[in-house]
């Protein structure tokens, strides 16, 4: 839910009687949502343990800089400027979860470097990424070919 406020306080960030309020300076708005502890079922379990395997691969910094260099002209597309994506981290799993729905036999909870790099998988770099389709193609998208 989104919050409105009077009198100029629209940067507010922080907890107040339970609620919690979030500032998002990329679409300046604030979100409004109660602090509950979210149960611990299976799908969260699920997702945490492929998100945690993800990050396990550990990227290069190049590889890092890559994607945020990418994600500035991602976010300059017109049809991609709402989009929640702010942060490399979040284009990274993008990437890898529509990688697994395009390609089938991939797993995230158990991909590794190694099979990357046998397999020439397409998230072996950004430019390999747009190539494959994962990605929508931006400016000058060849520069970005450091690899995982």
């Amino acid at each position: 839910m989104k919050a409105r406020f009077k009198n100029g306080l629209s940067a507010y960030s922080g907890k107040a009687d339970g609620i919690v309020y979030c500032y998002n300076r990329y679409l300046n708005a604030v979100y409004v949502r109660v602090n509950v502890y979210p149960t611990l079922t299976q799908e969260n379990t699920r997702i945490g343990s492929t998100t945690s395997n993800l990050f396990g691969i550990t990227p290069s910094r190049g590889y890092k800089d890559d994607m945020s260099d990418y994600l500035l002209k991602y976010r300059c597309l017109r049809a991609n400027a709402s989009k929640s994506i702010f942060t490399w981290p979040n284009l990274y799993i993008k990437l890898m979860y529509d990688m697994a729905k395009q390609l089938e036999g991939i797993d995230l909870r158990s991909l590794t470097r190694d099979e990357i790099y046998l397999n020439n998988l397409p998230c072996i770099s950004v430019k390999s990424a747009v190539e494959a389709g994962l990605l929508p193609a931006v400016y000058d998208y060849a520069v970005y070919d450091h690899m995982i």
